[in-house]
């Protein structure tokens, strides 16, 4: 089991050791990542001491927040977030880099800490099969294997989209936000990713996530929507 191989490697007293599984992009030149507890297997959102996301230059330019790097955690007080995403916000004092995993071992980590299916992870409770309400208290992070055949992608509004159907009441259609993507036009990422998937020899570990909430464009959302969205998609 890759976790308890980096927990036996990476003991440190006093210190939170983590595994990066996904790193999306924000506004304001900010990434938000996730990352799983090597000991427990919980979900972890790593936030800087005030609360604040990572400023991409800083922490993904040089080297530390990167997808397969473990890390050390030291905490910082612990604010108050508003739920779902109090789950598993996390605020830290100080990182350090301790090493990564390749892709198998990713692969891997993220088989043995999968949710069984979407509606696990957000406690069945996704509105219209696209969003959770502010304020819920659910996770707001997980995983679910899927079969590469039940994964189609499309592009609306400028932005790549993974349509998994499971039944014909259970289908979700989030949009992607990994950062590896961020840098090229909606059209080829969605190129990017049919070929990351078509290569794929077993089923496709697809990272989900909560945004942060939102009032939609004339603020009318009442209460406000943390939207599903795909933080990654891993491939064996």
């Amino acid at each position: 089991m890759i976790l308890s191989e980096l927990a036996d490697e990476y003991t440190i007293d006093g210190e939170r050791t983590v595994l990066i599984t996904e790193v999306t992009r924000m506004s304001g030149g900010r990434v938000c990542v996730a990352a799983i507890d090597v000991h427990s297997g919980d979900m972890v959102r790593p936030l800087q001491p005030l609360g604040a996301n990572w400023e991409e230059d800083k922490w993904v330019n040089k080297g530390f927040m990167k997808v397969g790097n473990v890390l050390a955690l030291r905490s910082a007080a612990q604010g108050k977030s508003d739920y779902p995403h109090a789950t598993e916000d996390y605020r830290v004092a100080h990182v350090r880099l301790l090493g990564d995993v390749d892709t198998a071992d990713l692969y891997a980590a993220c088989v043995e800490t999968a949710d069984a299916n979407i509606k696990e992870i957000f406690s069945d409770e996704v509105e219209d099969n696209k969003y959770v309400e502010a304020k819920t208290e659910c996770r707001s992070l997980g995983c679910v294997i899927v079969p590469k055949n039940r994964l189609n992608l499309s592009v609306s509004y400028g932005k790549v989209h993974v349509n998994m159907r499971f039944s014909a009441f259970d289908w979700y259609s989030p949009s992607v936000t990994e950062l590896g993507l961020k840098a090229i036009s909606a059209d080829d990422a969605k190129e990017v990713l049919k070929d990351r998937i078509a290569a794929a020899v077993e089923p496709v570990a697809v990272r989900l996530g909560l945004a942060r909430a939102w009032a939609g464009t004339d603020g009318s959302y009442n209460p406000k929507r943390c939207y599903l969205q795909v933080n990654g998609i891993i491939c064996a």
